[in-house]
């Protein structure tokens, strides 16, 4: 029996997000996307930042997306894997 569920969501502005519990999340920016920061981490074209938490242990912390103007659009994917409640 699964005790996760995976959540994959877009977002497309600068914005905060919560991590609402999960055990570890991830931001990808691809490549044809404007520069963006994590909570001040400047994320390359094409680069993932993951986070996990330790066994048992839950992440709910808020992340701030930051995108800054450039030619292309605002793109950034996040994966949260989060315990079934």
């Amino acid at each position: 029996m699964a005790r996760t569920i995976t959540e994959n969501l877009y977002y497309g502005k600068s914005q905060q997000i919560a991590a609402e519990g999960c055990y570890a999340i991830s931001f990808f920016r691809p490549s044809t996307s404007n520069p963006v920061q994590i909570n001040g981490i400047p994320l390359e074209a094409g680069q993932t930042l993951s986070i996990k938490q330790n066994v048992g242990d839950e992440d709910w912390s808020v992340y701030e997306i930051v995108f800054y103007s450039g030619a292309s659009t605002n793109e950034m994917y996040v994966t949260k894997i989060m315990p079934i409640r």
